[in-house]
C-alpha cells in the first residue's frame, strides 16, 4: 500500500530544495509518526520539568507511556497485517465499500481486546485504581492510532494527517503542563491522553470523509484471521522482537522497579530509545523512493503475465526490478548509512544533549548500529511481503526474535561492556538471512510465480 508515497513524491519531482525538503519531512511524521509524537511530548515535558510533583512522579508517567507504546504495538500486531491484507485486496477487486466496515470492526475488536490486555498490563500494584483506569484509557487510544495508520497510508490528504500529528502533541504538553499542577500525577497521564485522543479523532475524521459511509457495519473481515493467521503471527511475532531485549533488561538483577509493575534499566534503555530516532531518515526515503519506485515495475510485471506477454518482456521487468531493488538498497546505505555514522562520531555530544551519562556512549554507538542494520531488515521483509511470501517472511521474524532474546540474555551476562551487542547481532543475522531470502525469490521470481498458481 505505497498509495501516499505516490503523493510526496509529487513534491519531489518540483525539484526544488524545498519540495524535497517537505517530502521527507511529511514522509518523517507519516512513517514514524506515533512514535514521533511520544518521544517529542515527552522531551518537551522532561526539559520543561514539573510545576509540581516529585521526580518519582516524573519516572511513573514516563515509564507507562513506554509501557503503553510497548504492550499496545505487540497487542495491534495481530490486526495490522490481515486488515492490510483485506484492504489491499478489496483495492484490488475495487470493492472500496467493503473498507470502512472492515476498519470498524477491527476498532470494535482492539477497543475490547485493548481493555483486557491493558487490564492485564496494569492491575497490579499499588498505583490508584484512577491512575490505572487512565493508563488503560491511554492503551486504548494508542492502539487506535496504530490501526488508523493503516488506514491512512491509503489517504491522500498528507497535509491534513501532519496537522493532527501536530495538534495532537501540541494539546499532550499543554494537558500535562495545565493539569499537573491540579491533579497531579493524575493531571499528567490525563492530560497526555486528551492530546493523543485528539489526534486518534481527528485521524478518525479523515478515515470517514475518505471512505463510502453508506454501508453497514460488516465483519468480513473476520474470515481472513483463520486464512491468513500467519500474518498475524508474522504482526505479533516481530513487534515482540523489537521490543523482546527491552523486556530481558528489565527483569535483570540491576533492573529498578519504580512502583509494580514499572521496571526500568536507566543504563540500558536510553541509549536504545534515543539510537531509534536515527533511522527516521531511512523510513522517510523508504515511504518517498524506495517502494514506491519498486512497487512501478512491480506492477508491470504482474501486468505482463496478466496481458499474456512473451516470456522475454517478464524477465525484462524482472531484470528492472532487480536494478531498482539494488539501487534502493544502496541509496539506503549511503543515506542512513550518512546519518549513523554522523551519530556515532557525535555520540558523546549527543547523550549529553540528551542529559545521559558519558560511559553509555559506548551502548549508543553499538545501538545505533544496530538500528542502521534493523531499517534494512524491514526492508527485506517489506518486500518478501509484496511477493506474498510469508513463510519466509516468518522465518526472518522468528530468527530476529529468538536472537535477540537469546544473545540479550548473553550480553547481560557478560557484563555492561557487552550491553546492546545482542540487539546489534541479532539485527545483523536477521538481515544475512533476508537478503539472502530475498536474492533467491528474485533470481527465482519467474519460477515461484508460476509454480504457485493453483492447477
Amino acid at each position: 500500500m505505497a498509495g501516499i508515497g505516490f503523493e510526496l513524491r509529487k513534491l519531489l519531482d518540483k525539484d526544488n530544495f524545498i519540495g524535497d525538503l517537505r517530502a521527507f519531512l511529511y514522509a518523517a511524521l507519516l512513517s514514524s509518526g506515533p512514535w514521533l509524537l511520544s518521544i517529542t511530548c515527552l522531551g518537551v515535558l522532561t526539559a520543561l520539568a514539573s510545576k509540581g510533583g516529585t521526580d518519582q512522579d516524573g519516572e511513573i508517567f514516563r515509564t507507562t507511556v513506554v509501557y503503553v507504546f510497548a504492550f499496545s504495538l505487540i497487542f495491534v500486531g495481530i490486526f495490522q497485517l490481515v486488515l492490510t491484507r483485506f484492504l489491499a485486496d478489496r483495492l484490488y477487486l475495487k470493492d472500496d465499500q467493503a473498507m470502512l466496515p472492515a476498519f470498524v470492526a477491527c476498532v470494535i475488536m482492539v477497543m475490547l481486546g485493548g481493555l483486557v490486555v491493558g487490564l492485564a498490563v496494569f492491575h497490579s500494584g499499588p498505583l490508584p485504581w484512577t491512575y490505572k483506569a487512565l493508563a488503560i484509557a491511554l492503551f486504548d487510544v494508542v492502539s487506535l492510532l496504530w490501526l488508523t495508520m493503516i488506514m491512512l497510508s491509503a489517504v491522500k490528504d498528507y497535509n491534513n494527517i501532519v496537522i493532527g500529528f501536530a495538534v495532537g502533541a501540541i494539546l499532550s504538553v499543554a494537558g500535562v503542563w495545565a493539569l499537573e499542577p491540579v491533579l497531579g500525577l493524575h493531571g499528567r497521564l490525563l492530560g497526555y491522553l486528551l492530546g493523543m485522543a485528539v489526534s486518534v479523532f481527528w485521524f478518525l475524521a479523515i478515515i470517514l470523509s475518505e471512505f463510502d459511509q453508506r454501508t453497514r457495519l460488516a465483519f468480513d473481515v473476520v474470515p481472513y484471521f483463520k486464512k491468513y493467521w500467519d500474518l498475524a503471527m508474522v504482526g505479533f511475532v516481530y513487534n515482540l522482537a523489537i521490543w523482546v531485549d527491552k523486556f530481558v533488561f528489565w527483569m535483570a538483577p540491576d533492573a529498578r522497579t519504580i512502583v509494580v509493575p514499572l521496571t526500568v534499566h536507566d543504563f540500558y534503555e536510553g541509549p536504545v530509545f534515543l539510537s531509534y530516532l536515527s533511522i527516521v531518515p531511512a523510513l522517510s526515503v523508504f515511504m518517498v523512493k524506495v517502494e514506491t519506485g519498486f512497487y512501478e515495475h512491480y506492477r508491470r510485471y504482474y501486468q505482463c503475465i496478466a496481458e499474456k506477454r512473451p516470456l522475454s518482456a517478464l524477465l525484462e521487468e524482472k531484470a528492472g526490478m532487480a536494478e531498482m531493488l539494488k539501487a534502493s538498497i544502496r541509496e539506503m546505505f549511503i543515506i542512513q548509512g550518512g546519518v549513523t555514522v554522523l551519530c556515532v562520531v557525535f555520540a558523546p555530544e549527543i547523550l549529553a544533549f540528551g542529559k545521559l551519562s558519558p560511559i553509555q556512549v559506548p551502548l549508543f554507538r553499538i545501538s545505533l548500529i544496530g538500528s542502521f542494520l534493523q531499517a534494512l531488515m524491514s526492508l527485506t521483509v517489506i518486500i518478501l511481503f509484496y511477493f506474498d511470501l510469508r513463510l519466509r517472511v516468518m522465518a526472518i521474524t522468528f530468527c530476529y526474535l529468538v536472537l535477540n532474546a537469546g544473545l540479550s540474555q548473553l550480553s547481560l551476562w557478560l557484563g555492561f561492556p557487552f550491553y546492546g551487542f545482542g540487539y546489534a547481532y541479532a539485527c545483523f543475522f536477521s538481515l544475512m538471512l533476508g537478503f539472502f531470502l530475498l536474492v533467491r525469490t528474485v533470481q527465482d521470481l519467474e519460477f515461484i510465480t508460476f509454480t504457485r498458481q493453483p492447477i
